[in-house]
């Protein structure tokens, strides 16, 4: 962050609380407030540590905060300012992170000299912004709805810089007839995932004339079960069931294949590089298949599910899962004497939150010399969807504390303003620890004067209804947290912020605040 007054903008949000003028599918930029001139302090280690210690969890997590980040949770007047100006929550973001993580995977593929053309998954962050950094960074894009598919076009059109190849990809879990239609309209490579998607094109191109215009496709590709026990998956089809399909439209000049694709959801051990590189040579057996009925497959797609680590120390990570294993004798719920999280809720899905390698270095792992040699063998591409480490130190969530209640087991309930849907995905549950910081530096002065009590306790949320706790862990203020403190949860640019949000109670969405 600059030592200078920042200027930030709002994403586009329909909802906005400012007034909004012009055209809505542009930016809406919209000062804030100056802070003065400042900086971390010169002991910012000790610092980080005070922050930190003001809220962890009754088992600590603590979480990796950006520079950038840790100077703003510096700052409580201009974290009041934010709220102030923009209501809570509100979403905090910045590019250069995006930047330099491209940088880095393009750099660990330039050394493999492998071919590599990384696609954003929009579905990670709604904020255009990102797609035009991606612009800059002449980066593809990867669309799941039509309104996806529409934005991203409108900025790549009005960009001066397109990436070289197949700019936009369409992976959508379920494709509309309109949908298809807007991707063959405008040359975008649709994904199949079935026989029914593949009808379905079939009609639309015939309804769009007798000889054009033509589409091009690639197929997902559902990996072995035998092969790769313990990787269910709804997604995609087997390797003979794709190249039934292809075979069928070795006569039909309208379709052209062009890319296979494949995507997992990963567990804590399939995040290990062999078991990528283990993907991607069936996948490559695959194109061979594909190719020798005559289609001209130019590019592999090994989709998303890059590493990302939020937390800053390993062993804290081995000591949670043993302690948040949920216990046979109990009917999988906690122990009594580990109360982890709310009414002992078992995390039965989560992401590992702490990984040993970066997306950078995954990678590497992954490209090795002799899987590199095959894949340039083939002449071909390699194409990927890394949107959660795309985004990885990209942004924070800040949400005000409204108030500090008992429930009827005495346990202390924190009144967000905020509803739990602006900080989830589908997992359950967020595994970071937030920062806690007073409304101003004078509040804060005075707090570190005032002996609080200690207090444990649960982060609740908007909406009415019993389960609404917005992170299911239980936390430990050593002293204490008040009505008017603000919360900041680090690292949620990817998904946590927008993935699963919603408009319950008709409230606001949150705005989207770029730095």
């Amino acid at each position: 962050m600059p030592e200078s007054p920042i200027e930030c903008f709002v994403c586009e949000t329909p909802d906005a609380r400012l007034p909004l003028t012009g055209n809505l599918d542009r930016m809406n930029h919209s000062p804030l407030p100056c802070r003065p001139k400042s900086s971390v302090p010169d002991s910012a280690p000790d610092h980080a540590i005070e922050l930190r210690s003001r809220c962890r969890g009754v088992v600590p997590l603590d979480a990796i905060w950006s520079p950038w980040m840790m100077q703003l949770a510096a700052e409580a007047d201009q974290v009041k300012q934010l709220i102030e100006f923009h209501g809570s929550p509100v979403n905090v973001l910045s590019t250069d992170p995006m930047r330099s993580n491209i940088n880095d995977l393009q750099k660990v593929a330039e050394r493999a000299n492998v071919p590599l053309q990384i696609h954003f998954a929009r579905k990670a962050n709604k904020c255009a912004e990102f797609v035009r950094t991606g612009l800059l960074e002449s980066i593809g894009f990867d669309v799941a709805s039509e309104s996806e598919l529409e934005e991203t076009l409108d900025e790549l059109h009005g960009s001066p810089q397109h990436p070289s190849k197949d700019p936009i990809l369409c992976t959508a879990a379920v494709k509309p007839a309109s949908l298809i239609r807007s991707c063959v309209l405008n040359d975008v490579v649709l994904v199949i995932d079935n026989k029914d998607e593949l009808a379905t094109l079939r009609e639309t191109l015939a309804g769009l004339g007798p000889t054009e215009p033509k589409a091009r496709i690639a197929f997902r590709l559902q990996h072995c079960p035998t092969k790769f026990p313990g990787l269910p998956s709804r997604f995609g089809m087997p390797a003979d069931e794709l190249t039934l399909l292809a075979k069928s439209l070795c006569d039909e000049s309208r379709i052209q294949v062009v890319g296979i694709h494949f995507h997992v959801h990963r567990s804590h051990e399939q995040f290990a590089p062999s078991f990528t590189k283990a993907l991607i040579e069936e996948a490559l057996h695959v194109v061979d298949r594909v190719r020798g009925l005559g289609h001209t497959v130019a590019w592999l797609d090994i989709g998303g599910g890059f590493p990302v680590n939020y937390l800053r120390d390993q062993m804290q990570w081995q000591r949670f899962l043993t302690k948040a294993l949920a216990s046979v004798e109990t009917n999988g719920r906690f122990a009594s004497d580990r109360k982890l999280t709310w009414n002992q809720r078992p995390l039965a899905d989560i992401d590992p939150a702490w990984q040993p390698l970066s997306a950078a270095n995954w990678i590497r792992e992954v490209l090795t010399p002799s899987l590199a040699n095959e894949i340039n063998r083939r002449e071909l591409i390699l194409k990927c969807e890394p949107g959660r480490a795309l985004l990885d130190c990209c942004g924070l969530t800040i949400a005000e504390v409204l108030f500090v209640k008992r429930d009827q087991n005495r346990n202390h309930l924190i009144g967000l303003m905020m509803n739990s849907s602006q900080c989830r995905t589908t997992r359950d549950d967020f595994l970071v620890d937030p920062i806690v910081i007073s409304a101003s530096k004078a509040s804060a002065e005075q707090t570190k004067k005032t002996d609080h009590a200690e207090m444990e306790g649960y982060f609740v949320g908007g909406y009415c209804t019993e389960s609404e706790y917005l992170m299911q862990r239980k936390f430990r203020f050593p002293n204490g947290i008040s009505r008017g403190d603000f919360v900041l949860i680090p690292n949620t640019a990817a998904y946590q912020m927008h993935f699963a949000e919603s408009r319950a109670h008709q409230m606001l969405l949150a705005e989207n605040v770029f730095i």
